[in-house]
């Protein structure tokens, strides 16, 4: 039996696709909710009730609506030159953390929750989980001759990427996508974690929606940190320089595994450690600076590495923050390496770019 199986999916009409599918809001510059109707503002509502009633006008108004059999959808984002080759089903988590689809991250308890009430409130999952699986040289060749034929639907979003989506119901593309995931032994959950522990979490037969790529194809871009600390400048040098040498920035740096950068005062610092460490550049950050100079996580944002460092001396600027790190990306060897292992990272340590878009595809996660 297959890991990824096919399913109803839940597709907007082509007429209103540009309209109500989004990317993350992290690709959105100067966001503001309004009452339109689409995913943007259905993710981002404070209010579950009333993203809730928008969803479910989306599907009263036919502006969305769910197929009558199951199938394999196919997914393809071209950013640039780079090219991702998805394939998008449903997974049974009875094979999670079984050697069969693992995670790598730790997740928050409240995020969890917030999660989980959504889905169970939605009865909708809007985005397929970013998911990874290995896979050999020819079975590459096999998987993007798949993508062949004309899409169902071909959009440029805001994300500056070409979104593509094949519904797959004619007979030969059907048996050669089966042939193909039938092959897939195991997954990584790469983005989604907190989804998948709250559909866990909810002791319901819940079956994630999932986007597969093959890994080399995954990227994978840093995600960085901004703090408020009541600490003075010569407190956080006195405890930096325990375990880092700090040196002054005058020029852009090209940041080095193994490396952090710092802002402080409206000036980047260099920070190198003093001795080798086998840890995350994400897990020496938290070991050695963030547990000793935060008292709890109240005073920490992520900030994806899409906003590059301009977003980072900005929130510092304005005093909301007085603090940013900026740190070398994960790579995705090690994002499979903790997954076998089972071992976890901290926190958003990896932010994958480019994401399937909010909307393009959803799916019921009860039927």
């Amino acid at each position: 039996m297959s890991l990824i199986e096919p399913f109803k999916g839940i597709r907007p009409q082509k007429k209103f696709v540009k309209e109500i599918s989004f990317p993350n809001i992290n690709y959105i510059n100067n966001y503001k909710k309004n009452k339109k109707l689409n995913f943007l503002n259905i993710v981002n509502n404070k209010s579950i009730y009333k993203a809730k009633q928008m969803l479910l006008k989306l599907e009263e108004k036919k502006i969305i609506k769910e197929d009558n059999s199951d199938h394999f959808y196919l997914y393809k984002i071209t950013n640039k030159k780079k090219i991702l080759f998805g394939i998008v089903g449903k997974i049974n988590l009875q094979n999670y953390d079984d050697k069969k689809i693992l995670g790598h991250e730790k997740t928050f308890s409240e995020r969890i929750k917030e999660r989980k009430e959504q889905l169970l409130k939605f009865n909708s999952q809007i985005t397929p989980i970013y998911t990874a699986y290995k896979i050999n040289k020819i079975f590459h060749t096999k998987l993007k001759l798949l993508f062949k034929s004309k899409p169902n639907y071909s959009l440029k979003s805001k994300d500056n990427c070409k979104h593509e989506l094949w519904i797959v119901n004619k007979p030969r593309l059907i048996k050669s996508v089966q042939n193909y995931v039938n092959k897939i032994r195991k997954i990584y959950i790469c983005d989604g974690h907190h989804r998948v522990q709250a559909m866990l979490k909810s002791r319901r037969k819940i079956a994630p929606m999932i986007i597969a790529f093959p890994y080399e194809q995954v990227n994978i871009l840093d995600y960085n940190r901004v703090v408020k600390t009541s600490l003075n400048f010569e407190k956080i040098n006195k405890i930096i320089s325990k375990n880092f040498l700090i040196k002054n920035l005058k020029h852009n740096n090209i940041l080095k595994k193994g490396e952090i950068e710092m802002y402080l005062n409206k000036t980047w610092y260099l920070l190198k450690p003093l001795k080798k460490s086998k840890d995350l550049d994400v897990t020496v950050l938290k070991k050695l600076i963030l547990d000793r100079i935060l008292k709890n996580n109240k005073n920490l944002k992520f900030i994806s590495g899409i906003k590059g460092k301009k977003a980072l001396e900005k929130l510092t600027n304005i005093k909301k923050y007085n603090l940013a790190f900026k740190l070398y990306p994960t790579d995705i060897s090690q994002v499979i390496s903790f997954a076998e292992n089972k071992k976890f990272m901290p926190q958003k340590s990896t932010w994958f770019h480019p994401k399937p878009l909010d909307g393009l595809i959803c799916s019921r996660i009860i039927s």
